[in-house]
């Protein structure tokens, strides 16, 4: 007799239970099922009522990754600063080979256990309040995972079962899951605009006295290049809808990486379109994505806005710093390197960036964290060389970055994944948000210059909040 998928579901849960009984541990069973493709909002906008605060979205620009997770069977985190890559990896490989009860199905990319989460941009720096849901590092494992693979559908469910449970308990769960999948409707609230009551630039002129301060710096020879950020806060008349502002965010910058990760007090959300890592079996890819320029109002002025990036010294230099940077810590981790010699245009709704991509055949034992280490932070999102740049930015900034321009992304079981930089960003907090930008100084960087072109980075999220900076397109 051939076993139904029923059947073998139950013997699968069947079977975890009695492991989990004998080595009094519970386990992690995980149910992979083909569904037809959902609209992945929706499926995140369902949860709200029995998951928020732990939900998470992911979709690449081209859409051939979409993660909707609900829910968190299981959680790593450290607040290390020393080893949290190591400690996180090794943590993972540790639940996958000891409480991760498998099973002989075969499933996509993307599917069955999955992490998700992130880590912050400087451990050594200190912890500001409205970052208190994100440490130094935290990953999770969804307890619902709607995956899109190039426009297939895939749920997973992950349960931790125990030697007592029953099998029809973790049945019926199972069963209920699907229902969200199978609701192609938003049986919530529709979210209109909310009313913006307060914008706040934060400590403008120091932020043009540390640019200042930065090309002193760089014209003293010590350091390349250094990338300085600074901080907007709003405030609107009711709680942000994360709902609406990923709905926009989609809309609006569909060249990006959108991403939103939950906690019990903030949210981190974004359109980032800087990829810093993927793997893919022996291959692995990276971005450099430095110097940029707004816009134009018409096609014609857009067109000679990017020839004049793509001609512009001081851009050209910042770039050049970035990709000799990734360039390096590809050749020690890759068998051979693919880097075109000079950028092209990369273009999202209100800005346009100097583009290089690189593609590296991967040594034996090198897995996606030891790139994420190597790599982070890139002179894109710190400076150059590394190691001087980190003191700099402690010593001008004066707040925590927190997530902001730190590696966010997805890791399976096969060790595939991808993360990005979480740049273009905010941290939402009940009815406020803080939002971050950032700009590379070099030797003939200009106050007033990379001023403007924050502000210009500011774009996608306030749009997508519902504001935009004046003075700007």
């Amino acid at each position: 007799m051939i076993a139904t998928t029923e059947q073998l579901v139950q013997e699968y849960i069947k079977d975890a239970i009695e492991c989990a009984k004998n080595e009094n541990h519970p386990k992690l069973v995980s149910l992979v099922k083909k569904v037809r493709p959902i609209d992945p909002l929706i499926f995140y906008a369902n949860g709200h009522d029995q998951f928020y605060k732990e939900r998470f979205f992911w979709k690449d620009p081209n859409s051939y990754y979409t993660f909707v997770g609900l829910g968190y069977a299981h959680t790593i985190c450290t607040n290390a600063a020393k080893e949290r890559y190591f400690h996180i990896e090794n943590e993972w490989k540790r639940f996958i080979k000891e409480d991760f009860y498998k099973n002989n199905q075969i499933s996509p990319d993307g599917t069955g256990p999955l992490l998700f989460g992130g880590f912050s941009f400087d451990p050594n720096q200190y912890q500001e309040n409205y970052w208190s849901d994100f440490p130094s590092s935290k990953f999770m494992i969804p307890t619902v995972l709607y995956t899109q693979v190039d426009k297939e559908g895939y749920l997973t469910v992950n349960m931790m079962v125990k030697g007592q449970d029953s099998v029809k308990k973790h049945i019926n769960y199972f069963e209920e899951v699907q229902k969200l999948v199978l609701c192609e409707e938003y049986d919530g609230e529709s979210h209109i605009s909310p009313l913006l009551l307060e914008k706040e630039e934060i400590g403008v002129e120091k932020f043009k006295g540390n640019i200042e301060r930065a090309t002193t710096l760089i014209k003293q020879q010590a350091i390349e290049k250094v990338v300085l950020a600074r901080q907007l806060k709003v405030k609107f008349n009711e709680d942000i809808s994360t709902e609406y502002v990923l709905q926009r965010l989609l809309k609006e910058q569909p060249t990006s990486y959108t991403y939103i990760l939950e906690g019990e007090h903030q949210h981190f959300i974004g359109a980032s379109p800087e990829r810093l890592v993927q793997k893919q079996g022996d291959y692995v890819f990276s971005t450099c994505l430095a110097g940029s320029i707004p816009r134009g109002k018409t096609r014609q002025e857009d067109h000679e806005l990017g020839e004049e990036l793509l001609q512009d010294p001081k851009n050209l230099i910042e770039h050049d710093v970035v990709v000799h940077m990734i360039k390096e810590a590809m050749n020690s981790y890759c068998y051979e390197v693919e880097i075109p010699s000079t950028p092209s245009l990369y273009k999202t709704k209100h800005i346009q960036h100097l583009y290089t991509p690189v593609k590296g055949r991967i040594k034996e034992d090198v897995t996606l964290f030891s790139f994420i280490q190597k790599l982070h932070p890139t002179p894109a999102l710190g400076g150059y060389p590394q190691q001087e740049a980190l003191p700099i930015i402690r010593q001008l900034e004066s707040f925590d970055r927190g997530w902001y321009a730190a590696p966010l992304g997805w890791m399976d079981i096969n060790g595939n994944g991808e993360f990005i930089v979480g740049i273009r960003s905010a941290v939402i907090q009940q009815k406020e948000a803080v939002l971050f930008a950032g700009c590379g100084i070099v030797a003939d960087s200009t106050p007033e210059s990379e001023y403007e072109e924050t502000r210009i980075k500011f774009n996608p999220m306030l749009s997508a909040l519902g504001g935009i900076m004046r003075g700007t397109h």
